[in-house]
């Protein structure tokens, strides 16, 4: 299944009203609502959802995670970090490559971007980082093919990619108790 997610996974401690006020808080002007609907993890272009589940809140936007994955502070993660102070935030982009970033108690402790290389890699590696083997990133057959068509650079930057993107589904246990990836098709379905 090829995933497409562009979501914020929000930790919040305080309760939150989900409204156009909420929305303008966090930076989005132009948004009104049209319908309640099933959360969509990957929308379209000039598409938002926002949820709660299970005491998080989760705001999808095509265009949304690309602000958190700058070197320097953005003013769409000063929005959040203001309406979230005292929160875990994480942001995930799965389709365009590999990305994800790591907001706790208004700071940025960690950011990632990978696709064909490695564009950006800011701090410290996450628990679920370090948890991941690397050696189970490719199938030792694959890895044997790609030995003999490869070059060391890039078996490496495969290697740098599948990190990134099962780093991706292991921050999202951190939400729901178990990887998106392995909940079962009703618990897709909240709005």
């Amino acid at each position: 299944m090829g995933w497409k997610i562009f979501t914020a996974f929000i930790k919040s401690k305080n309760e939150i009203n989900i409204d156009t006020n909420f929305i303008e808080s966090i930076g989005f002007r132009g948004f009104e609502f049209t319908e309640e609907t099933e959360f969509d993890f990957g929308p379209n272009i000039g598409e938002l959802y926002v949820a709660k589940r299970n005491g998080n809140i989760l705001i999808s936007n095509a265009d949304l995670i690309w602000q958190f994955t700058k070197p320097k502070t953005s003013k769409t993660e000063i929005s959040f970090l203001s309406a979230f102070p005292e929160s875990e935030i994480a942001t995930i982009n799965l389709g365009y490559g590999s990305y994800f970033s790591v907001l706790d108690n208004g700071k940025k402790i960690r950011t990632r971007e990978v696709g064909d290389e490695v564009y950006l890699d800011i701090g410290e590696l996450l628990p679920e980082e370090k948890s991941i083997k690397t050696e189970d990133l490719i199938h030792p057959e694959d890895l044997e093919e790609m030995k003999l068509n490869c070059t060391p650079e890039e078996i490496e930057n495969e290697i740098q990619s599948n990190l990134a993107y099962e780093t991706c589904f292991e921050l999202t246990k951190r939400f729901f108790g178990k990887r998106l990836d392995e909940l079962n098709m009703e618990d897709y379905k909240f709005s």
